[in-house]
């Protein structure tokens, strides 16, 4: 996962990994993002997913973490996340990760 993790690293169309909304114009708007960390660590008995970017889409985190797992899993590979990304198509990715265990810490400006 921690591989996986640093493919995400820099600017990408992150259309797969968005939530999707058929109400949304997204002839007008850029899922573009700019990603500066995304990385995976343990402390103790929790594995912890931290990253760090320009901006997220609905969903995107949760999604990223489903689609770790099944790396972790050996479900995908890690040399999976580029075609995943250039897809752009929600169902190439893994399956949206639940809420419970995620957490904002904080919001840089």
């Amino acid at each position: 996962m921690k591989e996986a993790a640093a493919l995400v690293l820099g600017e990408h169309d992150f259309t797969s990994l968005a939530a999707v909304d058929p109400e949304r114009d997204t002839a007008e708007l850029s899922n573009v993002r700019k990603i500066f960390c995304s990385e995976w660590r343990r402390e103790g008995i929790e594995l912890i997913y931290e990253i760090r970017g320009n901006g997220f889409l609905h969903h995107m985190v949760r999604n990223l973490v489903g689609t770790f797992i099944l790396i972790g899993k050996g479900t995908l590979k890690a040399s999976d996340v580029p075609r995943i990304l250039e897809a752009g198509d929600r169902s190439a990715a893994g399956a949206t990760a639940p809420a419970s265990g995620l957490y904002l810490v904080s919001v840089e400006y």
